[in-house]
């Protein structure tokens, strides 16, 4: 199936490792142009240096904090400043700490807030004037299974991330007659370092080893594996075709069956 994405041009944010670094690699597979950001020099590189191996695909890659008050403007500009256009933007950012509620100090929420709906929010509203220069405009937030079923010792990420599906909605309605759609998609337990951190954590607290607490987080999923970046960043990249111009407002889980409420 042809994507109609040779040649567009999307920006990915937190995408040196893991799920963006997969949705940077999956869109860069069906011929775009990509822009990718994080705060590690060296791992950025060797992202960049990857994808431009694998695909062929232009890649510019930008040294930045994406949770930064500045550092969504920064991103979109160079982009458009190298690239000439934009067609789509992918907000990520780094999951906050776990923790109970009762942990969880001012600052802590502060930062996971300003990462993960702020970063958001900034990145939207950078993209959005560029994406209206698009036949096929996209916004696509990374979010977590734990915006549609809250997890526990997550607080953060449960009332962060909830906070992007509402704006993703509420966006969706209102540049609907534009032909820009508004997307989340909701990872459930993919094999990334987010996941290895939360399971060393785990073991700690438990007194077991990393590997029984992967095999805990992979019975939890009725499919019973963990997920594979790539599987999630093929979704992403379903949503930014041609095809995917009649989907709006959606929060995609790629998670294997975990969710077990109503979609």
């Amino acid at each position: 199936m042809d994507l109609h994405l040779t040649g567009r041009v999307a920006a990915v944010a937190a995408s040196s490792a893991g799920l963006g670094y997969a949705s940077a690699l999956t869109l860069a597979q069906e011929g775009c142009q990509v822009a990718i950001c994080g705060r590690r020099p060296e791992k950025l590189a060797e992202a960049a240096e990857s994808i431009r191996r694998e695909t062929g695909s232009e890649v510019l890659a930008l040294a930045l904090d994406i949770s930064a008050d500045d550092g969504p403007a920064r991103f979109i500009q160079a982009t458009v400043d190298h690239f000439g256009r934009l067609d789509i933007a992918v907000a990520n950012a780094g999951g906050p700490p776990s923790g109970p509620f009762v942990a969880m100090t001012d600052d802590q929420w502060d930062v996971a807030v300003a990462a993960n709906l702020m970063s958001t929010v900034r990145l939207f509203r950078e993209a959005l004037p560029h994406l209206r220069d698009s036949d096929q405009g996209r916004l696509i937030a990374i979010t977590s299974i734990s915006a549609k079923q809250p997890l526990q010792n997550l607080v953060l990420s449960n009332a962060a991330r909830a906070g992007v599906h509402g704006l993703v909605k509420t966006l969706s309605h209102e540049i609907a007659d534009t032909g820009i759609t508004v997307n989340a998609v909701c990872p459930g337990i993919t094999r990334t370092d987010r996941i290895t951190e939360l399971s060393e954590q785990a073991a700690a607290r438990e007194g077991i080893t990393l590997d029984e607490a992967y095999a805990q987080r992979a019975a939890s999923v009725p499919m019973g594996r963990l997920g594979d970046p790539m599987e999630f960043g093929a979704a992403v990249t379903f949503l930014c075709s041609k095809q995917a111009a009649f989907i709006s407002g959606i929060a995609l889980p790629v998670d294997g069956g975990f969710l077990a409420g109503l979609p």
